[in-house]
């Protein structure tokens, strides 16, 4: 058993030579090995300090929930696939794509691939998440004013929230089912020529079974309704509260073209800086949302001394710099993902042919929870290649997308815990 220690949380408001401060908050919890400090500064960035790693990424979970609490729950319920029971039948698709495309490998390994002590890091990071979520289960004015209006409470999380592929930048499925689709309806040749195809020449030849009455049908609707953003509507909000529906578009993230996506990053060489240092800049074209994507931070324990941004919701610095160097992220559109095709079994939909034999797909039921009904049960469907997301009966054929994301070290920004 971890004996109990003090978390000192202190505001400190540092101007330029530190004239002011604020009185600091002692707050006694249950899970730390040593105390720690926390210096907030006048931008709102949590200078952390800590004498071991476990405390150090405890620290960080416990501030940036108590910071951004709603927007940590709206994360849990998209990763666990429980949108549904607070917004009702409408989130139903979502909780089925998060729950088909959820990642079903080997924790220890998912979580070690990030860094050598990632299990150790994760863990801590959600105990730290916990024991802020206990403080306002136990102390309900602590809650902001979100739970209130939707009438929930926060709930725990587990390590499998962190890693969750919901966020992630990482489809190019769409755009290979338009390429089919404009195959379909213009032919091979037409839809060369109103794209950039490289660097080689590609064949667009379809199997005469994908026609265009099959692929203009929402085959891919499970898989998008798993990737948008959450939106609150008036009607989410408890009791009569007039029209909320400019106020509750904060809380809805803009809505992307997928396609005009991008990112950069550049560098400067010292040798052309008056200070000798070179200079790295990085704009990940993050949508602008409230609240924000982005959360500063500042980390100091052994072996650590990074400054830097990242999702709120994630341990370490994504996107920052230490005293040896700096880093950042940029989207590649790679191709990380494949739909594929298979002839179904008619007196069997759950046998698919695969080199010649009827093989079983994997079949997972999972109960999901729904505001004002019974809770749903979902039969999730999986081929050797990935998750089965649409079904076409009449032609006898399914539809599954392999995702390399779904392999371990698919989950985006922790990479940058090494």
């Amino acid at each position: 058993m971890k004996s109990k220690y003090t978390l000192l949380i202190g505001i400190l408001l540092l101007f330029i030579q530190c004239r002011q401060t604020a009185p600091f908050q002692n707050i006694s919890l249950p899970g730390l090995t040593a105390p720690v400090e926390i210096l907030v500064d006048r931008y709102g960035i949590p200078h952390i300090y800590a004498d071991t790693e476990e405390d150090l990424f405890f620290a960080q979970g416990y501030y940036a929930c108590m910071d951004r609490l709603f927007q940590f729950e709206v994360w849990r319920m998209q990763a666990t696939g429980t949108v549904a029971k607070v917004l009702g039948e409408r989130e139903l698709q979502r909780d089925i794509g998060t729950r088909l495309f959820k990642f079903r490998g080997d924790m220890d390994a998912e979580m070690n691939h990030y860094h050598p002590k990632g299990k150790l890091i994760i863990e801590s990071y959600v105990s730290g998440v916990n024991a802020y979520i206990d403080r306002v289960l136990a102390n309900t004015s602590l809650l902001p004013p979100e739970f209130r209006l939707l009438d929930i409470l926060p709930e725990h999380w587990t390590p499998e929230v962190v890693i969750s592929r919901h966020q992630g930048l990482l489809g190019n499925i769409g755009q290979e089912l338009t390429t089919g689709r404009m195959v379909a309806t213009i032919g091979e040749e037409a839809t060369k020529r109103l794209n950039w195809f490289h660097p080689n020449d590609p064949d667009l030849t379809l199997d005469r079974r994908l026609t265009k009455e099959v692929l203009d049908q929402d085959i891919l609707g499970i898989y998008n309704a798993f990737r948008r953003p959450v939106r609150f509507e008036p009607e989410d909000v408890k009791g009569s509260i007039g029209d909320l529906s400019s106020s509750m578009d904060l809380y809805n993230d803009l809505v992307e073209d997928p396609s005009e996506i991008g990112s950069n990053n550049w560098t400067v060489s010292g040798q052309r800086m008056a200070s000798g240092h070179a200079v790295m800049a990085n704009d990940p074209h993050r949508r602008i949302a409230v609240p924000s994507l982005r959360y500063m931070a500042h980390l100091v324990g052994p072996g650590w001394n990074v400054i830097g941004g990242g999702e709120p919701e994630i341990p370490g610095i994504s996107i920052g710099h230490n005293g040896i160097g700096a880093w950042g992220l940029t989207v590649h559109r790679t191709d990380a993902e494949d739909l594929y095709f298979y002839e179904t079994n008619p007196s069997n939909p759950n046998q698919y042919r695969h080199n010649g034999e009827w093989v079983e797909m994997k079949i997972i039921n999972e109960s999901i929870p729904v505001k004002g009904q019974e809770d749903h049960i979902a039969e999730l469907k999986y081929t050797i290649h990935g998750p089965v997301v649409f079904e076409d009966s009449k032609k006898n054929l399914a539809f599954a997308v392999r995702c390399g994301w779904l392999e371990i070290g698919g989950a985006p920004y922790l990479a940058s815990l090494r």
